[in-house]
């Protein structure tokens, strides 16, 4: 078994079956039927999902009793998998006629220290999604990117390389490189550079897990690369958005963001900061979270 593919599923019936349908697709292109299989772990969707999922023969199918988080359910399928490569892919992610898993597969077996990589994500045609080419969030490069420096210095080379860090904006999307962490709509790994690292923490539940995996992976000393070469459309903040308004699922989402990178400063960067540093940034994200709690 080459690959396995694995998506965390949440509400999104019409967008999994699409997204499902593509992979199949770009999986029969290039792979023998016996050297991938996909996994998907649902979190107790009350759309068609569970239903749909029950009819699919080619796909493992983990039905959760209860809304576990996108952490847990993907550990889910992490243990599941029997492949040597594991793609940790969204619901809401359409591959593209360029894609090649074997490619990509064998850029990462060309390196033993190559873990991960992803590919170039739009949320619209001509609009690259900025989570798939990111920096750590350190707590200066969350505040320039916050106040707007890193877009502003983003033209300027020199000072993209103070300013640009969350976004890593001094590097060219069009040549591959190594990045601190994607996000984990398009996640294709060493399944044994995610096991050293005992999966995803189960603590987070929505968002800066992705963050949090590849931190660990680069302390173990792997290497995590962007390919420009290949490209898909990720449809964002589409999860539970049954019966809620793109409103309140936005809001949502910004809620769960705040929080998560809250938890992932406390587990990270609290011991290598000042007192005064570790209380602005309690106090940033303890008002956002309020901000977005309603």
């Amino acid at each position: 078994m080459k690959l396995s593919v694995i998506i965390a599923s949440y509400n999104t019936a019409e967008l999994l079956g699409k997204t499902i349908e593509l992979l199949r697709t770009r999986l029969r292109e290039h792979m023998n039927q016996d050297e991938y299989e996909i996994i998907v772990v649902d979190n107790h969707s009350t759309d068609d999902t569970p239903s749909w999922l029950k009819k699919q023969k080619d796909i493992v199918s983990i039905l959760n009793a209860d809304n576990v988080g996108f952490s847990r359910a993907n550990n889910q399928g992490i243990e599941r998998a029997r492949g040597t490569y594991v793609l940790l892919l969204n619901s809401d992610l359409w591959l593209n006629q360029t894609i090649d898993f074997n490619t990509l597969m064998s850029f990462l077996e060309a390196d033993k220290k190559r873990g991960a990589l992803t590919i170039k994500l739009y949320t619209s045609p001509t609009r690259l999604d900025p989570a798939c080419h990111r920096g750590f969030p350190t707590p200066f490069n969350a505040l320039w990117y916050f106040i707007g420096l890193e877009q502003l210095t983003r033209p300027l080379p020199f000072l993209a390389r103070v300013f640009g860090g969350y976004h890593l904006t001094w590097l060219s999307l069009t040549t591959t490189h190594e990045i601190d962490c994607p996000t984990a709509a398009f996640f294709l790994a060493k399944k044994k550079a995610i096991d050293e690292v005992g999966g995803f923490d189960p603590n987070y539940f929505f968002y800066a897990e992705d963050i949090d995996l590849c931190y660990r992976m680069k302390e173990k000393g792997w290497t995590i690369w962007f390919s420009p070469h290949v490209s898909a459309l990720h449809l964002k903040y589409q999860s539970g958005q049954k019966n809620h308004d793109d409103t309140a699922a936005r809001r949502r989402s910004r809620y769960w963001f705040f929080k998560s990178m809250g938890m992932f400063y406390d587990k990270h960067y609290q011991s290598h900061y000042p007192f005064w540093v570790n209380g602005l940034v309690h106090m940033a994200v303890a008002g956002m979270t309020k901000r977005y709690a309603s």
